[in-house]
């Protein structure tokens, strides 16, 4: 008798066997879209890393060379140099970029500030200001082609790209060679700009040419001077720091894709023990600056 008494003590109600499995599914439906949203995350800061590795060493690779001013347009540029140094599986012309995972429909992607906006397919499209520029055609089209990984890119390029200048102010537009954005898994949603879609900017037709993929925060920091702008971006989140100059110049060249549209930002480089640098978002300009004066700040994370 004790025996059964026993047995029946440890056993469980059919009411407390839904109660255990509906406070799981409560436990489950809380953490899951965290775990979820973190991983997603994660492939995104990958995708990136990729892309800089790929595109970016490549582009680079032609410009040691000498060859980054020899193409016409993108179209060349692609098909005729830079597929000698990446595994390109289809390329698409201007009017057919959605047949390479580009989605070029009206308001069919989402700006990094969750604004409906159309993929741009010109160079005046991916910044205020664009045409300022001495040397960058407003009107050059995209190339659009599918690496081997199977990313999507939707390439611009400038044949007439200029040489860096740290002793004088400047149109930083005239400085990017390559503007490659790219879509990690093509056509497939979220088709969202710091998700599955980023850029890679390469600057420079010489030896110092540079390759950037920022990862750029969601939102201004606090507005400071060259001195604090570091610990501006610290406060905002410790994962950010303030760009560099050629970073913060290839925000400017996407700075629709960003929603960033106007106003003036500090970079991290240093002109003079006086001087900083600053980005000029709504033309394009590229100036010196004393560091005690207050500018915007926006950050990224590499």
């Amino acid at each position: 008798m004790k025996e059964m008494n026993s047995k029946s003590n440890i056993a469980f109600t059919l009411a407390e066997v839904l109660l255990t499995i509906g406070i799981i599914g409560v436990v489950a439906a809380m953490i899951l879209p965290t775990v979820i949203n973190e991983t997603k995350e994660k492939e995104y800061a990958v995708a990136r890393k990729k892309a800089l590795a790929t595109i970016g060493e490549a582009v680079r690779l032609i410009t040691v060379k000498g060859s980054i001013r020899d193409a016409s347009n993108a179209e060349d540029f692609v098909e005729n140099y830079l597929k000698k140094q990446l595994q390109i599986a289809k390329t698409c012309d201007n009017n057919n970029l959605r047949d390479c995972g580009i989605e070029t429909g009206t308001d069919k992607i989402l700006s990094l500030a969750e604004t409906k906006m159309t993929m741009p397919k010109t160079v005046k499209e991916l910044a205020s200001g664009i045409s300022s520029g001495t040397v960058t055609d407003p009107s050059s089209t995209s190339y659009g082609f599918v690496m081997s990984n199977g990313y999507s890119v939707n390439l611009f390029y400038n044949p007439s790209c200029l040489s860096d200048d740290k002793d004088a102010n400047h149109w930083g537009q005239d400085r990017v060679c390559v503007n490659a954005i790219y879509d990690m898994n093509g056509l497939a949603q979220p088709n969202e700009v710091g998700k599955d879609i980023g850029f890679v900017t390469v600057l420079y037709p010489d030896i110092r040419t540079q390759a950037v993929a920022p990862d750029v925060h969601k939102k201004n920091a606090s507005s400071a001077n060259f001195y604090n702008a570091g610990a501006s971006c610290a406060k905002l989140d410790p994962e950010y720091t303030l760009p560099n100059r050629d970073e913060l110049l290839a925000m400017y060249f996407n700075s629709n894709l960003l929603g960033i549209t106007s106003g003036y930002y500090w970079s991290a480089s240093e002109a003079s023990a006086e001087l900083g640098w600053y980005q000029h978002f709504s033309l394009g300009n590229r100036n010196r600056y004393s560091k005690s004066n207050g500018r915007y700040v926006r950050c990224v994370r590499r």
